[in-house]
């Protein structure tokens, strides 16, 4: 089997970028200067305490807890520490010999924090890495490389500007929607009309939905701040954001993926017709495009709505347990109200980014055989 070097210095090359890529995202900062420092432990013996703190909390529980550092600067220390759980499923940690958690460094002692879930996520993160570049290649390795990208730039990016800068989140959301878009289909597709097609396809989709999206937050009242977590956001850290446009970059961003699916799919199908047959016409790769978008829009509409179905879940559940409420009122709750703009918003978008996509790249793969010709005519003369 003979090596290509230029290949293989490649291959090196993305496999770099992902490794520091990897780094950086299993390293970002875990909090603000002056907070408690939290390491990982193993649990080596719980033993259930014989104070009964039920009469102050049913259904609670004390526990016993032999634990072990595995990080930091006190590593390898034993310790036996105290661990209450309040009848809470949500929050409640049930300790069990062998598990790995998180604890918090706490008035000379420690605290349990959450369960160790790391491990099993880089697992599955790094088995996910390995099937697309077993499958996929070299274009596996770069579409690994730009989503660890898009990851790190919306880390890294969107949220670090929130946090620290919250003021322009719309405009900031379509540059980095846009960037994203940019640096996936140049480092995937390389530099042609396809890539240039889908381009065009993907951000025409996103604006339309992002115009849709603040049309629509304004004329149906959402607030943004329709779980626990958004409200305590809105109350501990955020009090001056405006959390309307946090659903707008939510929005935008959940319709980024499909978007882009369905720009890629159009623009390909419409550049192999035209290698297979150079003669077809603009019309005809327009045809052809719209057809393909017929058969993707299906499946990529339903991808959205049944990802923000089963999301909402629990949330529908609850309210399906309780008879006496009317469908009205329940169409009219903020949480809900809110699933359904923004399943349909994504949907809007990704629809209008069909024929966006096919005229695009119907006339950007027609243009430059025009120009070639142009040029010949030129020269004979």
């Amino acid at each position: 089997m003979k090596i290509h070097p230029q290949r293989f210095s490649r291959f090196l090359a993305v496999c770099l970028a992902l490794a520091v890529l990897l780094y950086a995202l299993t390293h970002l900062p875990g909090g603000e200067d002056g907070d408690p420092p939290t390491y990982k432990a193993e649990i080596l013996t719980v033993t259930k305490s014989e104070n009964d703190i039920t009469a102050f909390a049913p259904g609670s529980a004390q526990y016993e807890v032999r634990i072990r550092i595995d990080s930091g600067p006190y590593e390898g220390t034993e310790t036996t520490i105290t661990h209450r759980t309040l009848n809470n499923p949500a929050f409640d940690i049930h300790p069990a010999e062998g598990e790995n958690i998180i604890v918090r460094a706490e008035n000379a002692s420690y605290a349990i924090v959450d369960y160790d879930r790391l491990p099993a996520m880089l697992f599955l993160l790094l088995g996910f890495a390995a099937l697309l570049i077993l499958f996929g290649g070299m274009t596996g390795a770069k579409a690994l490389l730009v989503l660890l990208f898009a990851v790190l730039l919306i880390a890294k990016g969107l949220i670090a500007f929130i946090l620290f800068a919250p003021s322009h989140i719309l405009l900031w959301t379509i540059l980095i929607g846009a960037v994203i878009t940019l640096t996936t289909q140049l480092v995937v597709n390389g530099r042609n009309v396809k890539s240039a097609g889908a381009i065009i396809g993907t951000i025409g989709g996103i604006l339309i939905a992002g115009l849709l999206a603040v049309l629509a937050i304004h004329f149906t009242y959402l607030t943004g701040v329709s779980e626990e977590q958004a409200g305590m956001l809105k109350a501990l850290y955020l009090k001056d954001v405006d959390f309307r446009e946090l659903l707008f970059a939510g929005i935008v961003l959940g319709a980024l993926g499909a978007v882009m699916d369905v720009a890629v799919s159009i623009a390909s199908a419409q550049y192999e017709m035209k290698l297979l047959a150079p003669k077809t016409k603009f019309h005809a790769l327009v045809t052809s495009g719209l057809n393909v978008g017929r058969d993707v829009m299906g499946t990529m509409a339903n991808t959205l709505v049944l990802a923000y179905i089963g999301g909402a879940l629990p949330l529908i559940l609850l309210i399906s347990a309780q008879p006496d409420i009317s469908l009205v009122h329940v169409m009219n709750l903020n949480m809900i109200a809110t699933e359904i703009v923004r399943s349909l918003i994504g949907s809007i978008g990704l629809l209008c980014a069909i024929p966006i996509t096919a005229y695009a790249t119907a006339f950007l793969i027609t243009i430059r055989p025009r120009r070639k010709k142009r040029e010949q005519l030129h020269e004979s003369t």
